[in-house]
């Protein structure tokens, strides 16, 4: 999937950019399981029980867990809160959740199956003021002893002392107020009374890139930073940029930590996620209400067709976003602005629609039932709290309730979702149909998704899904086993099209993997004969514009969204079934901006000639071509269409040549390396 987003912020990232923008947010995954699961408050032992005998079945690639740190551990009102995981007072590896063993333990073995582990990283601050050690029954889940005095500031288990904190600077509480006024006091002051740390620090951030180095060596892929939007985001990148490469001998030679930051950027106050995804993704809290909106009919399913980079506040490119319905926090709001596991079918329509359209990196919540804001995971109760763990129906593979345990990752309708979402993985949405309360599309080639939020009427579509024939098992009612389906089956006919009914506030979702009988064959590759052909179109563009060419002969090509079942050079536009992201038809055949500058990772090998060269590469059966030319011209979005009219005549380059007849377009050769200009007439082709 990471591909297909790559080529999409190629011509859509803004170009004063001068370091390498995606170097922490690249998921490490596999590429066809680009799905986070919040394991929240798992025990090490039990997530390395998930991701062997669950997770690495249902596409889920990558586990983001509680804090690892050692952190405070204080009863209140006869309970541990989750919160004390959110009070570090040092950076050894022991928590609720296990010892640094069975953390190392956990990581190898999830690996070892695929699953990636994300590691929550408080870096912002430790434990409250004025709490101290042995008062108020207060101690550490490794016993290291801490005093929080202000004045007094002591963490000898890292160790830190008040010249590590930002006392200096600021010696009390962020007020409301400074949110809108005075970024400084957020950035330096205490968060809810949490002693704040210097970042800025040299000694303090060695401390803290020793603590990641430390788990990046073990193994794990990345880190969701607690808190960002309280640090400095220079700090942080300082830090990241100290941080070892991932280990190459899981995830190959060169690669750096995913990092995702705490950002809740609504508008309203100073703290901006775009001074973050310079460092990585950010979390998009502004994704989860527009699902819950419409989950809710306060809005309509329908709108969502679009939703993507643009849509509305804070939804920025796929690159640097995080989205998810609800969070550990979110969930906890009073009331909370999105739907919960508490919502049922709302929930399921909602994180249902995510898993199926593709923006940006997902992640679902796996929660524990709780009544208030402050309730600790499910424990064995006094003295120690220690954490139990979930059971399982052996029917239906779901936690059982008994055990304290939702596990919404396990509920068939979502862990089927998840499922659709490998499968589809990469493909192009297309054959959009949408109405009040109802959407559907397919995913090209791969799968078909059908959501109705009316309470009363059916959905019923008469429609085009791309898949090839056969029968099909409806995997949001039901699966597919030993050949048969448990429920719904769908019937694609031999024309691609199935009649589809959606009962109220429910979904249909089939894909190949759903087909009885197994997915059909591959389609077959183009003919060794058919030779590559690219195209360079040298035109200057703005953020947010794009390019395409159209013309007039056969080609296949391979590149994105836009470039799915584009089948054909033609100057109509998009063909009837071309993908299209976000919702957006393609205006012809897509080209890519690049750069013939080596360390810009939009840098083409055929691009020898400098930026805004927007390319296309693709295979091409010359034999069908007169003497192996054929026309092209260029379209650009944003209200400015076609270029104007060309008086093309010879050609340079160590190719060359004079076209065989004349036309107002821009003619190339087949097999070989054309360079224009925009409304220009000059040409060059070359060999490579």
């Amino acid at each position: 999937m990471f591909s297909q987003l790559i080529f999409v912020s190629l011509f859509t990232y803004a170009l004063f950019q001068t370091n390498n923008p995606y170097e922490y947010d690249k998921p490490p995954l596999l590429p066809d399981r680009q799905l986070i699961v919040h394991l929240f408050d798992w025990k090490w032992s039990d997530i390395a029980a998930e991701c062997e005998n669950f997770l690495q079945y249902y596409g889920y690639g990558a586990v983001q867990i509680s804090p690892p740190q050692e952190h405070i551990t204080i009863v209140q009102n006869n309970d541990m809160s989750w919160s004390n995981r959110y009070a570090p007072v040092s950076y050894k590896l022991i928590s609720r959740s296990g010892n640094e063993n069975e953390f190392q333990d956990m990581v190898t073995r999830c690996n070892k199956v695929g699953l990636r582990i994300i590691v929550d990283a408080v870096l912002n601050h430790v434990s409250g003021a004025n709490l101290k050690y042995g008062d108020y029954g207060a101690g550490s889940s490794g016993g290291s002893y801490f005093d929080g005095t202000i004045g007094a500031e002591n963490y000898p288990g890292v160790p830190y002392f008040t010249n590590a904190t930002h006392d200096k600077i600021c010696n009390g509480d962020i007020q409301g107020i400074d949110y809108t006024t005075n970024i400084s006091n957020v950035k330096n002051c205490r968060l809810d009374t949490l002693i704040d740390l210097d970042q800025s620090n040299p000694y303090v951030r060695s401390k803290m890139i020793e603590y990641l180095n430390h788990m990046v060596d073990i193994g794990v892929a990345g880190f969701r930073f607690d808190a960002s939007e309280w640090m400095w985001p220079e700090d942080l990148k300082a830090i990241l940029d100290g941080v070892h490469d991932l280990r190459s001998d899981v995830f190959g030679p060169n690669q750096r930590p995913l990092a995702i930051h705490e950002v809740h950027d609504d508008g309203s106050n100073l703290i901006k996620a775009t001074d973050y995804t310079y460092a990585g993704r950010f979390t998009n809290f502004q994704y989860g209400p527009i699902l819950t909106a419409a989950a809710k009919q306060q809005t309509n399913f329908g709108s969502l067709t679009t939703l993507g980079p643009n849509y509305s506040y804070g939804n920025l490119a796929d690159y640097d976003v995080l989205n998810f319905v609800d969070n550990h926090d979110s969930q906890r709001d009073s009331p909370p602005d999105i739907v919960t596991y508490k919502d049922g079918v709302q929930y399921k329509l909602a994180v249902g629609f995510m898993l199926a359209w593709p923006y940006g990196l997902r992640r679902v919540m796996s929660s524990f039932y709780f009544n208030n804001h402050d309730q600790g995971p499910p424990s064995s109760g006094p003295p120690y709290f220690n954490i139990t763990s979930p059971t399982f129906d052996s029917n239906t593979k779901m936690c059982l309730e008994s055990s304290g345990w939702v596990c919404e990752h396990r509920w068939p309708e979502i862990r089927n979702l998840a499922k659709f979402n490998q499968v589809t993985s990469g493909s192009a949405v297309t054959a959009i149909t949408s109405s009040k309360n109802a959407l559907a599309f397919a995913r090209e080639r791969k799968g078909y998704f059908a959501l109705n939020n009316n309470n009363i009427s059916n959905f019923n579509l008469n429609t085009q899904t791309t898949l090839p024939p056969g029968t099909y098992c409806d995997v949001f009612s039901g699966d597919l086993v030993n050949n048969e389906c448990t429920k719904k089956e769908i019937i694609v006919g031999s024309d691609g099209k199935a009649s589809i009914s959606v009962l109220p506030n429910s979904i249909v979702a089939i894909h190949i993997e759903s087909r009885i009988g197994g997915p059909p064959p591959s389609p077959s590759p183009p003919p060794s004969s058919w030779q590559t052909t690219v195209v360079l179109l040298h035109r200057a563009t703005q953020t947010g514009q794009n390019v395409f060419i159209r013309g007039g002969t056969n080609f296949n090509g391979n590149y994105s969204s836009w470039k799915q079942e584009d089948d054909f050079l033609d100057f109509e536009g998009a063909e009837m079934y071309q993908g299209t992201f976000l919702g957006k038809a393609s205006l012809g055949t897509p080209l890519v901006w690049s750069t013939n500058d080596s360390q810009d990772i939009r840098y083409q090998p055929y691009n020898n000639y400098g930026p805004d060269y927007w390319i296309v590469e693709f295979k091409m059966n010359c034999t069908q071509l007169p003497s192996g030319w054929f026309e092209l011209k260029g379209y650009e979005n944003g209200n400015i269409g076609w270029e104007q009219n060309i008086a093309q005549t010879n050609c340079s380059g160590n190719v060359g040549g004079q076209p065989p007849f004349k036309s107002i377009n821009h003619i190339a050769k087949c097999g070989y390396v054309n360079i224009f200009k925009w409304s220009q007439n000059n040409c060059i082709i070359n060999s490579s």
